[in-house]
């Protein structure tokens, strides 16, 4: 077992852990054997029978159980992508220790035609017998892969500490039709990246946002016309709902009202350039402008700046109407697709060895992915003051609306946020047309 995590390598910041290899040398002893005494000098020779010679039992050969599992492209463990040298160690490490098992790890396109989905719909109607043991796959497929009967249930196989000791959020992505049918081995979500050079405090609130006039960087432009998640988690952060009591699609009109006159505010403070963030579609872009040294803060994907942040920068939550901190969670899920009993048994090996806690907190904060355990959270060698804000962040985060949901809700929030950055409607106007396109 991988023992312990590297210091960061800077105030702030996590470090990059190295692999240790210890090389073993066996020593084979051979003992002498004594030296018979003389015969008697009177001995008569004998004609003596011979012995047989007993046959040798051969030693049975043991049984390899190879163990297939698929995991998407991002996480190749023999690929470029980071943590990949980390999790190829891991698995090479768990052939070692189990000896009669056999790790054997195949690559697919996370999403689309040919992806992990798709190809096991494909394998279960063609070839079953191609099918994996195991599968890594996005978190949001786990309902998909279970009402396809693709994946087993694992309520009765993991123990009930394991699934427990879950953040809140990572507990309801990995339920499907109310059972548990994955375990998240690591999260991705928005979060702030700031100068604090530039700040007294650190901006978790709207107001402290607005204080010191310091840009303020996020996709407003929306992915395929659908509102980002950093605006999306103002408005949830706020108190707004995506839903109504019936379960049907629903904005509340006061809650964005709230939402777009704070961005009223950053426009008059300058805080927000309108054309520049409605220029940003992705919040990748926002993060690549803000290490190219622009704004003064900027929301940011938990993988890109655990991995790439400098010692001139620092994270927080999003900031929120009051501060409390929120985000949207998205996630890899572990999931197993082998309903035989015989090799259930080493899958569930597998699983717990990936989610060990020292092995998880070593390859998440490698890969740059949150944890979805208090436990691995804890082993994180990060400052006591990120541990805090970044515990209160994930268990105040939620799972994200279905792709239904957000197609619905996602377009009327979007026009609604280009109305108000143009200078076209007020908060009041901007929100009102949002739930009118909403009822349409």
């Amino acid at each position: 077992m991988i023992k312990g995590l590297v210091e960061t390598l800077r105030p702030g910041r996590p470090g990059w852990p190295a692999l240790l290899l210890a090389a073993f040398i066996l020593v084979g002893c051979a003992s002498l054997a004594p030296t018979p005494p003389p015969a008697p000098a009177t001995a008569t020779p004998q004609q003596l029978t011979p012995t047989p010679s007993p046959t040798p039992t051969p030693e049975p050969t043991p049984l390899i159980t190879t163990l297939e599992i698929w995991l998407p492209q991002e996480l190749d463990p023999y690929g470029e992508n980071v943590g990949a040298e980390i999790l190829a160690g891991q698995l090479s490490e768990f052939n070692r220790t189990h000896t009669n098992i056999r790790v054997q790890v195949v690559v697919k396109k996370a999403h689309g035609r040919g992806g992990l989905v798709d190809f096991m719909r494909t394998a279960r109607d063609a070839a079953p017998s191609v099918l994996p043991d195991l599968v890594i796959l996005d978190a949001s497929d786990l309902e998909t892969v279970r009402r396809a009967g693709l994946v087993q249930p694992l309520d009765e196989l993991l123990p009930s500490s394991v699934i427990e000791a879950q953040f809140p959020f990572a507990s309801a992505m990995s339920k499907a039709e109310g059972r548990t049918v994955g375990t998240l081995l690591g999260v991705d979500m928005q979060h702030l990246a700031y100068r604090p050079a530039l700040f007294e405090t650190t901006p978790v609130t709207w107001t402290e946002v607005l204080s010191p006039e310091v840009p303020f960087l996020f996709p407003g432009g929306g992915i395929d016309a659908q509102i980002n998640d950093a605006t999306l988690i103002q408005y949830l952060g706020a108190g707004g709902r995506l839903v109504d009591e019936e379960g049907n699609p629903s904005l509340d009109g006061d809650v964005m009202i709230d939402v777009f006159t704070f961005y009223t505010q950053c426009v008059t403070h300058t805080v927000i350039a309108p054309l520049e963030v409605l220029g940003l579609t992705h919040v990748d872009q926002a993060w690549e402008r803000f290490k190219a040294g622009e704004g003064g803060m900027t929301a940011v994907r938990a993988n890109r700046y655990w991995v790439e942040a400098d010692e001139t920068m620092a994270a927080a939550p999003i900031p929120t109407k009051d501060g409390q901190p929120i985000s949207i969670a998205r996630g890899w899920a572990l999931a197993m697709v082998t309903e035989i009993p015989e090799r259930q048994e080493p899958a569930l090996l597998l699983i717990d060895w990936l989610t060990d806690p020292e092995h998880n907190a070593l390859w998440t904060q490698t890969a740059g992915y949150l944890p979805a355990t208090r436990a691995v959270l804890q082993l994180w060698p990060v400052p006591e003051e990120d541990r805090s804000w970044l515990y209160a962040l994930l268990e105040g985060a939620v799972p994200p609306p279905g792709p239904a949901l957000k197609e619905v809700i996602g377009a009327p929030m979007q026009r609604a946020l280009e109305s108000l950055l143009m200078g076209e409607q007020t908060p009041e106007e901007a929100a009102a047309s949002a739930i009118e396109r909403l009822r349409r």
